[in-house]
């Protein structure tokens, strides 16, 4: 009774194994070949512009023209805190 156990979950374990060994092998297979298209997209971003053009709006800074002239900001002078005599 044992033996027929041992033989039949071997058996199983085996079949499953083998499905999907032939699940990955053809998963891999149908993927394996990237299709013209997707090459044309992936490489247009790198051969159309040089790395300057690609970076220029990150790396653009902002700075305002001589022209606008803004009235100083006025620091506020907070009054001190009463001071604390131990009590």
């Amino acid at each position: 009774m044992t033996k027929k156990n041992y033989t039949m979950n071997i058996s199983i374990i085996l079949a499953v194994s083998v499905v999907l060994m032939l699940f990955i092998f053809v998963l891999v297979a149908h993927h394996r070949d990237v299709s013209e298209r997707v090459r044309q997209d992936r490489n247009a971003p790198l051969t159309d512009s040089s790395v300057a053009e690609r970076i220029k709006p990150v790396g653009q800074v902002s700075v305002p023209s001589a022209e606008t002239q803004r009235e100083p900001v006025k620091k506020a002078v907070a009054a001190s805190p009463p001071g604390r005599d131990g009590k």
